[in-house]
Formats: structure tokens, sequence, C-alpha cells
């Protein structure tokens, strides 16, 4: 379809949003104008929007609807309840669009156990959280574990292990209810101990703590005692929980901002127990003049995710869209939530200290910003590119003599890691050839430029010397600039980066901030390669090993894998574990003689 042609004469030159739909008729992006007719005639425009993602968004395009309002202010809100009841794939608002982590206990269970998860919209279930760092997040967990037995195993190993627990409950993180049944009423107790914790008396907490410890140093069990006093002291100076306020804050979220030009930074400070558990940030840049519908947008997607909602969130008196705010959550389902004017003195004090927050995050992010700037045009100077590297995409060959080959690529957008656009791939190169299957990676890699989710990159990285290089650089790019990283060797200082037609390394003797870019790449390719390659190698070895038992079948291996979980497990279990997967003796036999043989 022409949309140029065919849609543009039509559109209205009104303020209001516009939406991009596939052949499908499914939404791809929505945007807000002030003339419609004019921004969307601006994407069919040499000088369009240079963001990736539109030239990528324009290929798929099949149709275009719109809707028109009264004002710009108006068109604002709309597309930001038309982005979060659609999802379009194509639009993009905050930076750093990650959920909060939180804990939970899942109350449906005869045994609750306690994970980590990122949405916590399980009505049968009760969440403590949520933690934006993953450290206070994991100690917080192990704390429960540690002073209440609370299992965090799934339910298929809970069931495994029914005969004998699992190492948890001998080194005491866990009660070991999986082997010892009658330990229901004490794990019920403790449960709901657990339950009071995460309403809020986090003064229960620190008696069970101190209990523990007192019992641990009774016993002469000096390193567990030491255990709980650290984590005694931990909570005390406000690690875990920062006693702040006189006014009631059992379940609330306290919301400040500032922003700098056209960027803005969000803090909200999650209150439980009256006690601070951690805070969020989010880091936008501004849509539009209107700082206040800004923030009304990024902080009613953050709540929409499905994090952990409060039962009330506190905001200056003055905000222009505690009402919109208020209808969005009752939208999501957060009936329960209220948005409340702070109007006393200590909730006013809190807002000014999560306003202070922001004030530091800004302009920390726009140093950052600054810095991760030089160091790109540092990249661009020293290896000489055209385009300034804000995509760079790294690879990475892993294998055992050949053997289950695969590549990696990770990549970097401005200096970080996007884990969205990690890609691995199976080689289908047979032998030790790590030229060959770097070049059967780079060129699968350059087929896809142009497919949705595999956009152009600024610069191919590629983890080898000069002849890894030298094997790729015949393919046809696309324009795409290529270079190569190696470690120095030991008379060697720093790392050295190939480019095309340079016999030697460039220098980057100087600009050492600049080239740990380009080896941070390198060293999470080479991760990201390892981590698959011994997956695919474990999978190899069990298959291997199972297929090579005479007389058993595909289902009694299936069998084997959901009870014993890999070959260690299977090797571990018993002839009379054996026998109840409904195994013959004979079958027995044979696997045994299998695995003692195999390497496990």
């Amino acid at each position: 379809m022409d949309l140029n042609n065919l849609v543009i004469p039509e559109l209205p030159e009104l303020p209001g949003i516009y939406i991009f739909k596939n052949t499908k008729n499914e939404t791809l992006y929505v945007g807000k104008a002030k003339n419609i007719k004019k921004r969307v005639k601006s994407y069919f425009t040499k000088s369009r929007d240079s963001r990736i993602n539109i030239s990528f968004l324009m290929k798929e395009a099949a149709s275009l609807d719109f809707v028109t309002t009264n004002n710009e202010e108006e068109a604002l809100m709309l597309e930001s309840k038309t982005i979060k009841i659609r999802q379009p794939k194509f639009n993009i608002l905050l930076k750093d669009d990650k959920t909060y982590a939180s804990l939970r206990i899942e109350m449906k269970n005869d045994f609750p156990r306690i994970s980590k998860v990122r949405k916590c919209n399980d009505k049968n279930s009760i969440y403590l959280g949520p933690f934006k760092s993953a450290d206070s997040l994991n100690k917080t967990k192990r704390l429960f574990q540690k002073v209440f037995g609370i299992r965090d195993c799934s339910d298929n190993k809970f069931k495994m292990h029914n005969k004998r627990a699992c190492i948890y409950k001998n080194i005491g993180l866990c009660l070991g209810p999986c082997d010892e049944v009658s330990l229901k009423s004490s794990y019920d107790k403790n449960i709901g101990l657990i339950n009071k914790i995460f309403s809020g008396k986090i003064g229960e907490l620190k008696k069970h703590i101190q209990s523990k410890m007192n019992e641990s140093s009774n016993a002469e069990k000096y390193e567990e005692a030491s255990f709980y006093r650290d984590e005694l002291e931990l909570i005390s100076n406000n690690y875990y929980f920062n006693p702040s306020s006189s006014i009631k804050l059992e379940n609330t979220d306290i919301l400040g901002f500032c922003n700098i030009k056209n960027k803005i930074q969000i803090i909200i400070l999650f209150f439980r127990g009256g006690y601070l558990i951690d805070k969020a940030d989010l880091y936008i840049e501004a849509k539009s003049k209107h700082v206040e519908m800004n923030v009304y947008q990024a902080v009613s997607q953050f709540y929409a995710q499905g994090t952990s909602v409060p039962e009330r969130i506190l905001m200056k008196p003055d905000f222009s869209y505690l009402k919109q705010l208020q209808n969005d959550l009752i939208d999501f389902s957060f009936s329960n939530t209220t948005i409340l004017p702070c109007k006393n003195k200590d909730g006013l004090n809190l807002i000014e200290l999560a306003n202070e927050n922001a004030q530091n995050y800004i302009r920390q992010n726009l140093k950052e910003e600054l810095e991760t700037l030089t160091k790109l045009k540092d990249i661009k100077s020293v290896l000489k590119l055209k385009n300034m590297p804000n995509r760079i995409e790294c690879f990475d060959i892993s294998n055992t003599q050949g053997t289950n080959p695969v590549a990696s690529m990770v990549t970097f957008i401005d200096g970080v890691p996007s884990k969205d656009f990690y890609r691995k791939f199976k080689m289908h190169t047979r032998g030790p050839n790590d030229y060959a299957m770097m070049e059967e990676a780079i060129s699968r890699r350059i087929k896809r430029i142009g497919q949705s989710g595999w956009e152009k990159p600024d610069l191919i990285l590629i983890d080898g010397g000069k002849g890894h290089l030298n094997k790729i650089v015949s393919l046809k790019a696309n324009n795409i600039s290529f270079a190569s990283i190696a470690k120095p060797k030991s008379e060697e200082h720093i790392d050295k980066i190939y480019i095309p037609g340079s016999s030697k390394p460039v220098n980057f003797k100087h600009k050492i901030p600049a080239l740990n870019i380009l080896i941070n790449a390198r060293n999470e390719a080479h991760r990201f390669a390892i981590t698959f390659h011994k997956k695919k190698r474990q999978e190899s070895m069990f298959t291997s090993i199972l297929d090579k038992v005479p007389g058993l079948s595909s289902a009694a291996k299936q069998r084997l894998l959901e009870k014993f979980g890999d070959i260690k497990g299977i090797k571990r279990a018993t002839f009379e574990e054996l026998k109840e997967s409904g195994l013959s003796q004979r079958i027995i036999l044979n696997l045994k003689s299998n695995l003692k043989d195999g390497q496990v």
C-alpha cells in the first residue's frame, strides 16, 4: 500500500494521535501530533526521523488510523493510554524500561514457596517489594529462608525429594517439609509470621532474628550467630528498612521528580511497614514541554507493568494529573490504590527527599551520557568510522574441537548492553575451523538486515585477530564497519584492535575509557557464547549416553529427565527409585553400566 499517496491527502490538520498498523491490523506505533497531517507527512520525506526503529516501522506499516483531540495536551494523554493498552512494539518511552523485582510467597500451595518475580498479579500470593537492587532482594530472600526455613524449590523438585531432602535442609535454609510432612504445623506458623511481616510488621522480623541469634550463640554456633548479628545490624542501619517518618507508611510510595532541559528524572520511594526498602529511578526524555504530563505518562506506564502496587501513592499537592493517574490505576485493576496530594509536614519532607534524590540522579545520568558520548566519539575517531558507533554488535565462537559449535552476538547501544538484541547461532560449519564459523555467523547476520529486530549495526566487532578480520571483510556488508579485538600478549599492555586495510593495531593508548567499551562487548560475547556452548554440550551428552542404553524407549527417557533432572541425578538414583520409574531390571542394569562408562 502506498500510504503516502493514499492516506496523507485525507488526514486532518488537527491535534491528535496517529496509529500505524501492519497487514494483520496489529498496532505497530502510536504517536501524537499538533498537526496530524504534517506529522505523518514527515515520515515520507528524506529528512524524516532518523531513529532506527522508525525505518523498520515504515517497512512493516500497511495502514494508518488517527484520532483527533481538542488540543496537544489531550493528544499526549490519549497517546499514553493507547500505548499502555495496545503495547505497540515500536514505541519506546523509558530509556531504562526494566521492571523491578519483588519477593513472592505462593499461598495456594500446601507448603508455600518464596520466589523472585517481576510482576505481582497473582491474587493467591503475597508480595514484599519492589526492590531495585538485586543484591538487597537476594539478601532479603536468603534472610527469610534462614530465619523461617521456607522453601524456594519448584514444585517438581519438591516432589522429587519426597524421600530425601536436598542440601538446603542440611545447611539450614529450609525446614525440609518435602521428606518430613510432620513439619506442616511449624511451616504454617512461619508462613503466618511472614504474612504479618509482608503486611508491614517489620518489628516481627527483628524479633525473630534476635531470637535466632541468641539460640545460635547459646549452642556455640558462632558463625551462624554472626550471620544473624550482621543481618540485624543491616536492618537497624537502614540497609533494608529505613525508619524515617512518624506518618503511617505501611504500604506507600512517595514520588518526586525534577527536569533539566529535555531530560526528566523520576524517583519513587517504596515504603513497606513504615520503612524505606528500595526506590525506582525512571530517566526519560521529555516528549513535550509539559513536564508534569511526561511524569504522569512515565509513572502510569511504570505501574501498568504489573509491579507491586502500594495502597497509597503520595505526590506533591499541586500535581496537575492526580485524577488521571488515579483513573489509570483503576483501569488496570489497581482499584485499592489511592493517589493522595500530600499536605502535612512529614509527607512534604518525604516528597522533598524524593525530589533531592531525583536531582542527584539526573546530574549523574547527564554526566554519564556526556562521558559515553565522548567515548563513542573517540571510537569513531580512532577506528576512522563514517558513523557514530551507537549500535555495536560483537561476535564470538565457542566449540570443543569442532563439536557443538555455536556463535554469540551481543549488542551494545550507546555503550551499554541491550540484552533484547542478543542472539545465538547454531553453527553448520563442521570441524574445528573458527575462521569459517565466524564467516558463517557474520554472513547470516548480514542477510537478516532489514528484518524486524535485526536493525543495522554501526560497527561489527569480532573476537579474534587479523586472520578473523581478513576472513569477513570481503562480505557484502551494506557499508557496515568491521573491527576485531585480540587479547594482548605477555609483553603488551592493552588489548589490540584491528581494522581492515591495516596490518598493525590502531592506537587506543590514550583512549582507554573508549577501548573499555569494546573490551566489555568482547567479554560479554565470550560469556554468552560459552554459556550457550555448555548448554548444547550437556544436552548432547545427555542424549548420547541415554541413546546407547539398549531397550530404553523415548517415553522412558522423558520420565527419567522429568524425575531426576539430568545425568548426574540419574546416576545418583537407587535401584528402587529407577524401578519406580517403570524400568525393568534388565534396562536398569544396562543404564547403570552405560552411566558408569560414560563421562558425567
